[in-house]
Formats: C-alpha cells, structure tokens, sequence
C-alpha cells in the first residue's frame, strides 16, 4: 500500500513538472544567435522572407540560412 501511494505521488510530480515546462518549440521573433541555437530549437532551411532570416547563418548565399 505504502509503495503504490509513493508512486502515485512521484507520477503526479512528474505530470506537474512536465505541465511547467515552457513550449519546446516557442515562436521566437528574431534571429538566433547561431544555428546551433536554430536547429535546437527546431527550425532549419530559414528563407530570407522569414523575421528569423540573418545573413551572416546563410554561408551559401542562396536565401536559406541555417540549411539542414
């Protein structure tokens, strides 16, 4: 009874600490600070029409920076 009760427990925490967790991939609204950071986060192949666009993550120069 005592074992069933303490894992009832460490389930709910575990529920609670993963409802506070922010968004894995929140919408950010300006560039990264690598592409590191970018692709961690989710995003790759970024066009330059995109508010996360920056010159210096598109080594290729063909309009995509962090290219995956």
């Amino acid at each position: 009874m005592i074992r069933s009760i303490g894992l009832s427990i460490v389930a709910a925490v575990g529920v609670l600490g993963i409802g506070v967790a922010g968004p894995a991939h929140a919408d950010p609204s300006r560039p990264f600070k690598n592409c590191t950071a970018a692709k961690a986060a989710g995003y790759c192949d970024i066009p330059t029409d995109s508010p996360l666009y920056t010159p210096s993550q598109d080594r290729d120069q063909d309009g995509y920076a962090c290219e995956c």
